[in-house]
């Protein structure tokens, strides 16, 4: 997977991918689901141009929740939806995966849980020195990422602003959607357990 800033345009996007998931679900194909999606315009949005890169931005991620984890997602409670959510951002989009091990599961395991955007901006440096690519992004695009990653973390429950902090916490999930991460998928297990190889 090769770093792509396209994510700065990201979103929860959660009814997206839903009417993507129910219609995978109802055997549709890849371009069956575009077309319904350009002719009902379910996104709600003004041109087909834009309906069509927020249908790959959401089809993307909706395929890395098909088929496996889509029945986790649909019974589940909404922190399993949340937490599938940001599991489809991060499985989507490299610099989000890495910076969520390299930064988030270390804030909490080193630094009491805490984080701070300053933070944020550091590791962003320090992967502009290990790749070219990410070194001419454009300082709007980087602040942009920031905020998406951010947003994601929040929306998710990852973290909480407390008294003008970040603090990092576990996802909670259900039981079902807990034992599967344990099963078959080290990624969901990290964010349920915010450990790495254990």
């Amino acid at each position: 997977m090769e770093y792509s800033a396209s994510f700065a345009s990201e979103g929860w996007f959660q009814q997206d991918i839903e009417y993507v998931l129910k219609s995978l679900n109802k055997g549709l194909s890849r371009d069956e689901i575009r077309q319904n999606v350009l002719n009902e315009n379910p996104f709600l949005l003004r041109s087909e141009l834009t309906i069509g890169k927020r249908f790959q931005m959401v089809y993307r991620r909706a395929m890395t929740l098909y088929p496996m984890l889509t029945d986790y997602y649909f019974q589940g409670h909404n922190h399993d939806q949340k937490a599938l959510l940001l599991y489809s951002f991060l499985k989507s989009y490299r610099y989000a995966y890495e910076n969520f091990y390299e930064l988030i599961i270390y804030r909490y395991q080193y630094n009491h849980g805490i984080l701070h955007s300053s933070n944020m901006n550091f590791y962003m440096e320090e992967k502009e020195q290990q790749s070219e690519k990410i070194a001419n992004w454009n300082v709007t695009t980087k602040r942009k990422i920031n905020n998406i990653l951010l947003l994601f973390y929040r929306e998710s429950g990852m973290i909480e602003l407390v008294d003008g902090e970040y603090k990092v916490f576990p996802l909670h999930v259900s039981q079902a959607l807990k034992q599967f991460a344990e099963e078959h998928d080290p990624l969901l297990k990290a964010m349920i357990t915010l450990e790495v190889g254990v």
